[in-house]
């Protein structure tokens, strides 16, 4: 309903500031219904930020797609190191299951590919005419020492390579047709030398065999095929002796026995090439980078949720209204809400027992070995809650990996037959504890805390029942977001009532008005009667 306001007309009141100075006292009310809503904006924002974070770090030691750090995978703690008597001539990685120990490699030759080439392919090079990649096959055609190109009626030519057949057509370039070459499934490189007046066609693998070709476009281009088809060279295998043993692959790189070997340089079978050798040893640098790594990062986890739940909070700092920020510089308004910000998570019930289960874990033996028998250990200073620390300086730790590298890989990564899942039976879940390894055990907590699968309840992780996560559905249904929504409606009813109440105000000061201009009005016929009365 429209309300006409007549503003202080007679009575000269300024009716808008009377009106707004009483419905600021109004308007308290559903400011704090701002405020709370703005705090609850910002707890929610508070959540996500730790929830990102543990899905990071999640992610990072408990997700095979980072085989790297992953530790619940057998292989991620079972490093090999080799070392090698000739590292210029090849590079031998080992892989988790290669047994330890010295052994010896030698090159009889490198495997190589086949490669065709037909050099002086025009008629005048000698001279100095060439072609141009920029030809035509017709132009090219009229330049071939061996012959022309024989187009068909359609003006093409069909050839074949390794098999493939291509068409040309004479309009098409030379350089669109070495690139067709190259990008069919033929298995070649084809380029032109215009410096060397050169085609040649290069195997993209490895290995015995020749480069066949068919049609009379191969030979106006100066190859000159065998009955087979063959030109050129062929390709060779790698031959070598592994511990006196000999071996011959199609490439330069191969595995045997869990050793990758890598040929580095060109031996043809008449070089004399050293005998290498190798040793197999556990990297022990590797595997302490992986598990100081954890550490790490378990440690500044808990110092930023620690951080959040013993932040200081500000009772006096409540959100500001859009009234009190205009009446603010910016700098002061960062400053007021800084304050305001902070301690919103503090003491969190939620936060606090996902830290209490991760304790209780880490304190827990596996197969009764603890993380202090390899050189772990949890921190002594009480200001540090929990935090985890490498004795000597990881000095213990990588003792611990040298004397029995299997022992510290089972304890961290031992791994359950039932895998985990949010509905498994108490009894299952207390059999795939007793049966895991550290790594599975404190990703079961953190699964439980930020998990995108659903209970027999239907719930979700604790963390995105509460506060939810971008890119899941619970980033617009959780605790967080029903409770603003419930303050939205309350805040729409006050605004609704406000509105009322100011009409309300308006009106009675237009009645004020109005009965003002009537009496004014009486109050100057009886001043004129009595005026006429005295003459």
């Amino acid at each position: 309903m429209n309300v006409i306001r007549i503003t202080g007309m007679v009575s000269g009141l300024d009716t808008d500031q009377l009106v707004k100075d009483l419905m600021r006292v109004e308007r308290m009310r559903v400011d704090k219904l701002y405020q709370q809503r703005q705090t609850l904006e910002w707890q929610k924002e508070a959540y996500r930020e730790i929830i990102n974070k543990i899905r990071v770090f999640r992610d990072t030691y408990f997700d095979m797609l980072n085989p790297k750090t992953n530790l619940t995978s057998p292989t991620t703690l079972n490093k090999m190191a080799v070392t090698s008597s000739h590292p210029e001539l090849a590079t031998v990685t080992a892989g988790p299951d290669t047994a330890q120990g010295t052994s010896t490699f030698r090159i009889r030759q490198s495997a190589t590919a086949a490669t065709a080439a037909a050099a002086a392919v025009t008629a005048g090079s000698e001279s100095g005419s060439r072609l141009s990649l920029s030809d035509s096959l017709e132009t090219v055609s009229s330049k071939l020492a061996a012959g022309s190109l024989a187009f068909d009626e359609h003006g093409e030519v069909t050839v074949t390579v390794n098999g493939t057949e291509l068409t040309f057509s004479k309009n098409d370039t030379l350089r669109d047709v070495l690139a067709k070459i190259t990008g069919s499934g033929a298995g070649v490189f084809a380029s032109y030398s215009e410096f060397s007046d050169t085609i040649t066609l290069t195997a993209r693998t490895t290995g015995e065999g020749y480069i066949t070709v068919g049609g009379q476009f191969w030979e106006a281009f100066g190859f000159t095929p065998d009955a087979d088809g063959a030109v050129g060279e062929s390709g060779r295998n790698a031959e070598f002796e592994i511990d006196g043993f000999f071996g011959s692959r199609p490439g330069n790189t191969f595995t045997i026995d869990g050793r990758t070997y890598t040929i580095k340089t060109q031996v043809d079978p008449e070089d004399e090439s050293p005998v290498i050798t190798l040793n197999v040893s556990v990297d022990t640098e590797a595997v302490y980078d992986v598990i100081a790594a954890f550490v790490n990062d378990y440690n500044e986890l808990i110092e930023q949720i620690n951080g959040r739940l013993n932040e200081e909070f500000y009772r006096d700092f409540q959100p500001l209204t859009d009234e009190q920020k205009e009446a603010m510089t910016e700098k002061e308004i960062e400053l007021w809400e800084e304050k305001a910000k902070s301690g919103l998570l503090r003491r969190d019930s939620a936060l606090s027992k996902m830290l209490q289960d991760l304790r209780q874990v880490l304190y827990s033996a596996v197969d009764g070995l603890n993380l202090t028998q390899f050189g772990i250990e949890t921190s002594r200073n009480w200001r540090d809650q929990g935090k985890l620390v490498l004795k000597n300086n990881g000095a213990d730790l990588k003792a611990a990996i040298a004397a029995n590298p299997d022992q510290v890989a089972d304890f961290f990564s031992k791994r359950s037959d039932i895998a985990y899942s949010a509905t498994l039976t108490a009894e299952e879940r207390a059999q795939r504890y007793a049966e895991s390894g550290l790594a599975s055990r404190v990703s079961d907590i953190l699964n439980d805390y930020i998990r995108t699968t659903r209970d027999k309840s239907g719930r979700k992780g604790i963390l995105l029942e509460k506060a939810g996560i971008v890119g899941d559905i619970t980033e617009f249904r959780n605790s967080y977001d029903e409770r603003i929504a419930g303050l939205n409606k309350q805040i729409a009813r006050m605004n609704e009532m406000l509105l009322r109440k100011e009409n309300q105000y308006y009106r009675q000061f237009s009645q004020m008005e109005t009965a003002l201009q009537s009496l004014y009005a009486q109050s100057t016929w009886l001043a004129s009667m009595t005026q006429s009365q005295r003459y």
